[in-house]
Formats: structure tokens, sequence, C-alpha cells
């Protein structure tokens, strides 16, 4: 009896798993059917022992005392393999509802939607030699468990197939294999392949056709392996087919005419998920040496290179991308605003991360990078706040998302650029609510300064002053010293700058000098800017600041010489650093037509617009409203 409801529930399931779509019936049908047999099956057997077993034991007019200890075994061994029995079946269902009817939003990593059934045929065996022919449902096998452990969809196996071919052959209906498929089996897609030998290698090919017309869709790259490891094929043709379904649905975002293998996308997933620079940057190795082909990591390496200031390496890796081919825009527009931005062409950085935006406008690092380019390449603070509102942040966590923080920091610089002071304070104070994201500091600090919030300020300070380190919390006591001297109050600026002497007055410090450098206490500025200078010498930013010191002081040969040193620090990928630093020396000695040349040749030559730059700088407040100084503001406008 129990084996009849096995082998019922069996075939049960085998008709509904194929008939599920024609009926009509949802996807999850089976699902639900299994769960359904396993909860009666338990059932099922209690229903055994009460209308079966027992009736029939009642028959026995009397036994013995051996026969009765029999049968309490018996009933003893019955009842526990009955709770052995439900106790399997109720896990299973659970695992079955957590695995199919629940969601995990905490799992980043690709999942593939399910699609329409798929047929995976034997591969055909075009070496001649019979000994491959094991190699066929190798391949096949091989590529179903690939489908099926990526959840991509349900999947008609060769097995399935000929049994069909068995029972139409038995009412005697002659149907060849591709017309069983198309016509009983229907499922929308049909992976199929042959194998042959080459120079004592065997080379694979495989292809997707269309499960309805047999057309071609798609052709895998033919992979190449020894005739003795042919698993090793088989494997890299399993990891093409994975990554063509598992990009299927992006293919309008992917950089590539054809798809990465599924463990390349699956590091690449993950880097983009990786809040470690480390980390990030070995994903993208890994992804690319998974799929030497893949284009994206490559182009996500040079950006990485890039903002972490090692444009030489960034340049040469850049080098070394080629298309897929000369047709395909959108790599090229890549490898245009790369190209770009390390030559310092911000207009053409802007209009090609533009193009690159309007294809994955809520990709997040796509949109993060075009309000940076907005902002700080070419001085369009009035651009960000469309591209930022592109990406709804209400469901973001923070804690866990440091591009979404970054899109934040870039934001409220726009605001307050554009003199939206209250909401660049809103935006941040919000934000902090949720996680204490140290960059957000600074931009909070100039808000409420140049918003002449005072009291809020003081607050804020007095809190970073318990809880952050007084590196940062003199690094926040020099950016308001440096607002209010933009502002014209000397006084209030000078109480920061006393600040910073008198808690770090026996270090050498770049926050000291500076402190005494915009107080204009030269003299205490320049010995410290020495003694940094002999450590740093090719710190343009230090020997800028010793000139102007010295050129205050009327040291004249130290300052000729420190300008010297700074002519000769020029070199590749500085974009207009030495340049915007002479014109700092220039404004200092009040030469005008110097100060506006050196600034026009520092963005020129790709210097960024920043929260410590032109406007922002405090070494520019007796120009930045000139007509001349408008002109290197929109200079790439």
């Amino acid at each position: 009896m129990l084996s009849i409801y096995v082998v019922s529930a069996w075939v049960i399931l085998q008709v509904l798993s194929i008939t599920w779509q024609p009926l009509g019936l949802p996807q999850k049908s089976v699902a639900f059917l299994i769960i359904v047999l396993l909860l009666c099956f338990p059932l099922y057997i209690f229903f055994l022992w009460k209308f079966r077993i027992v009736p029939s034991q009642k028959t026995e007019i009397e036994l013995d005392e051996k026969e009765k200890k029999k049968r309490t075994a018996f009933k003893k061994m019955y009842f526990s393999s009955l709770g052995i029995i439900t106790s399997l079946c109720v896990i299973s269902v659970f695992l079955i509802v957590t695995k199919n009817f629940s969601q995990n939003n905490a799992d980043n990593l690709p999942k593939i939607i399910k699609s329409d059934k798929i047929a995976v045929l034997k591969f055909g065996n075009n070496t001649g030699d019979p000994q491959y022919d094991i190699v066929s449902k190798m391949a096949s096998d091989w590529i179903i468990h690939g489908i099926t452990e990526n959840n991509v969809a349900q999947v008609i196996t060769q097995d399935l197939i000929d049994e069909y071919k068995t029972i139409l052959k038995g009412r005697k209906i002659e149907e060849d294999e591709t017309t069983i498929v198309k016509e009983y089996l229907k499922p929308s897609k049909i992976i199929s392949g042959n194998f042959y030998l080459k120079n004592g290698s065997l080379l694979f090919q495989g292809m997707l056709n269309d499960g309805k017309t047999n057309k071609i869709n798609f052709s895998f790259k033919p992979t190449l392996c020894d005739a003795n490891n042919p698993l090793k094929c088989i494997e890299d043709l399993n990891e093409s087919i994975t990554g063509y379904f598992i990009t299927e649905d992006k293919k309008k975002l992917m950089l590539q005419e054809t798809p990465p293998k599924y463990d390349a996308y699956k590091s690449l997933l993950e880097a983009k998920y990786s809040n470690d620079s480390h980390e990030y940057i070995n994903l993208l190795n890994k992804a690319i040496t998974a799929d030497s082909t893949y284009f994206e990591p490559k182009v996500l390496r040079v950006a990485h290179y890039y903002n972490q200031k090692e444009f030489k390496k960034s340049d040469s890796l850049l080098k070394l991308i080629k298309p897929d081919s000369y047709t395909n825009k959108r790599q090229l527009n890549l490898l245009n605003m790369y190209e770009a931005l390390l030559k310092g062409d911000n207009r053409t950085t802007y209009k090609t991360i533009l193009k690159e935006y309007e294809i994955a406008p809520f990709d997040i690092q796509t949109n993060k990078t075009a309000m940076v380019v907005a902002l700080q390449h070419v001085n369009r603070p009035e651009d960000v706040e469309a591209i930022y509102k592109t990406v709804a942040m209400d469901s973001m966590n923070l804690q866990n998302c440091f591009d979404c923080v970054l899109r934040i920091y870039v934001k409220v610089y726009a605001d307050i650029e554009l003199a939206k002071y209250s909401t660049a304070i809103a935006t941040i104070e919000s934000a902090q609510k949720e996680t204490e994201a140290k960059i957000l500091n600074r931009p909070l600090v100039i808000a409420y300064v140049r918003a002449g919030k005072e009291e809020a300020l003081k607050q804020f300070l007095r809190k970073i002053n318990i809880i952050a380190t007084p590196e940062d919390t003199q690094e926040l006591y020099l950016q308001a010293g440096k607002e209010y001297l933009l502002k014209g109050d000397t006084l209030k600026a000078n109480e920061f700058f006393n600040k910073i002497i008198n808690t770090e007055s026996e270090t050498v410090s770049g926050k000291l000098s500076d402190a005494f450098f915009y107080k204009e206490e030269y003299a205490k500025a320049k010995s410290i800017l020495k003694k940094i200078h002999l450590k740093e010498p090719d710190n343009i930013e230090v020997l800028t600041k010793l000139a102007i010191s010295n050129m205050k002081l009327d040291y004249r040969t130290d300052t000729e010489k420190n300008i010297n040193s700074l002519e000769n620090l020029r070199a590749d990928y500085q974009f207009g650093e030495v340049d915007y630093a002479l014109g700092q020396y220039y404004a200092a000695t009040n030469n005008k037509p110097e100060l506006y040349k050196h600034l026009l040749k520092a963005v020129a030559n790709g210097h960024l617009y920043h929260w410590k730059y032109f406007k922002n700088d405090p070494q520019f407040k007796n120009y930045n409203k000139s007509k001349e100084f408008e002109e290197v503001m929109n200079f790439w406008k």
C-alpha cells in the first residue's frame, strides 16, 4: 500500500511538471503538489494502521504470549517509523516553503529569474570515435547541473526526450527528436551542440535555439581542450551558458557583445558590493582571470587606480583594453571617457559620462560618477540634483552602501555651491542619524558657517571633540577657520586657528603650520613648513606656502629657490597642480595677470573644482568676485 502511494505520487508529479504550463497553472504548482503529497504521506500511513492493520488484527481470536510480544514490537516499530517519516516530511516542507515562497533581501549575489523550460540535448559526437560517446552525455548532464544549480529554469533532459520517443514508437508514430521536443515538450529554448577532434584536441561548439522556430538565437564561443580532458571544455561551455542566462535580462546594461562567464560575473557583482578597497581590486582581478574577455571589470580597474591617484598605473591598464569591436559605441565611449579623464579634458569627460548615464541612470556607480564629474570637473552644481534624484534613496541602507553616502556627499556640496545651506544641513543631519559617516562632517561645518548657524556649529564641534580623534577634530577647526576667513570675519577665524595652536603647539603638523599661515604669522608657519618640506620635498602645497611665507617675510633668495623648486616638480598626471600653486603665490603678491594666467592653465589641465579650491580657497578671497575669476570658474561650461 505504501509503494502504491509513492509510485502514484511520482507519476502525478511527472505529469504536472510537464503539463502545468499548457493547463495555465501557476509556475509553483509543482511545489504546491509536492508539499501536499509530503503532508498527506504520514496521514496515509496512519490511516493504513487504523483501517487496514487494526481490523485485520481483530479477526484473531486468541494469541499466545510470544505472538503478543511480536505484535507489540511491530506496533512500536510502526509508530516510531511514522514519527521519523513525519519529521522528515515536515522538515522537507519547511525547506521547500523557505526556498520557493520566502524572499531573502540580504543576499546580493546574482539571482537568476526562472524562465520557461529549457531543453538540453545530448551533444553530437562528430569525432568518428565511439569512445567519445560518453562525452556526449557528460556534456548535457554538466550543463543541466549548471542550469538547475543556479535556478535558471525547469530543464527537459535527454532522458525525458528518449522516454517520449519510446512512448510514441509504441503508438506507431514516427517522430524525429527535434519534432518531439518542439511539438510535445514545448521548451522556450533548446541547448544543443557538437564536438570534433582537431589536431589531437577536442573542439566543443554550443548553440541556443528558439523552442518554437528552432532558429539559432546565440552561438557560444567554441572551446578547445585536450582530448584526454574533455571536462575542461565542458566546464568552460557551462560557464558561458550560465553567464548568458544570468545576463539575459540585462542586455541593455551589458558592456560587451558576448555574455561573461558566470564566475566572472559573480566576482564582479561581489566587487560592486564590497566596501573594502583591497578586496574590491582582488575581486576585479578574479573576474578578469575567470574571463579574460570581460570588459567591465577591466574598465572598473582603471577607475579604481584613478581614484587612488595611481594615474600612471591607471593609464597603462587603460591602454591594454581593446574594445570587442570598433562598432561597440558604449565600450568606445567608456574608453574615451577615461582617456579624457587622464588627459584632464573635463569637457569630453562630462559628455561621455552623460552618455553612459543615459544608458544606466539607475546604476549607483555610474550615477555617482556623473554627479562627481558635474560638480568637480566642469563646475556645474546645478546639474547634480537631477542626477541624484534618479536613484531613490528611501530604501537604501547607508550603513551598507558607501556609494550611497558618497552620493549624499556630492549632493550636499552641490547644494552648498548653490547657497542651499539649509537643504545641505537637513540632508546631512538626516543621513547621520542612520550612519556616523565622517566624510559628511566637513560639509556640515561649511554649511553651518555659511548659513550663520553658530550655535549649531558649537554644539556639533563639542560632540566631535568628544567622539573623534584629535586629528579629525583639528581638521574641522581648520575648515571652520578658513570658512570664516572667506566671510571676512578674521576674529572668528582666529578663534578656531588658536584652538589648533593651543592643542598641538609642540608637534610638527600640517594643520599647525596652516593655522599659523592663515593667521598670517608667517615666521612661525615657516619654521614648521621647513621641517615638513625636508620630509616631503615633493609636497606642492607645503612648498607653495613656504614660498609665500618667505615672500611675506622678504626672504627673496629663499622665495626664488622655492618657486624654482616648484617649477621643477612639474610632471605628468598632475592636472594643473603646479599652476594652481603658482596662482596662489601670485595672489599673495597681488600680481593679477600672473594669478589669472596660472589659474586658467590649471583648469585647462584638468584641475578640480572642489571644497578647498578656487572660490573656496581663502587665498583667493580678494579676487573671487572678479570677471577674470568667473572666467576661470566657467572654463568648461
